[in-house]
């Protein structure tokens, strides 16, 4: 059961520049209504680097408003080769690797 005031989004198949409004729409929503926000990317099968700036911009928003934010596994797949090929993981102790890798060695 989930904390008072905590959601879980799902994007699962593909999630790119064809339908990224959608999915800043949904995720902005719950990040205004919300104390905390779970991302689940567990049935992501394609994504690009839209995706991830969508996240990232999200990640620091919510830094700011006092919004927890996360994701329910560490990247993988399709996500982690986007994040490796944007640079997104060259610093794997910053705070942008550890939202995206949750401490897990890649």
């Amino acid at each position: 059961m989930s904390e008072v005031g905590e959601r879980t989004i799902s994007f699962a198949g593909e999630v790119t520049i064809s339908n990224i409004g959608e999915a800043h729409e949904q995720l902005g929503a719950l990040l205004r209504e919300q104390d905390a926000v779970v991302i689940d990317v567990e049935d992501l099968t394609e994504t690009d680097l839209t995706f991830v700036q969508l996240l990232e911009s999200a990640r620091r928003k919510a830094g700011e408003s006092g919004v927890g934010l996360s994701l329910n596994k560490p990247a993988s797949g399709a996500l982690l080769e986007v994040l490796r090929r944007g640079g997104f993981l060259d610093n794997e102790t910053s705070d942008r690797a550890q939202f995206w890798l949750q401490g897990a060695a890649q």
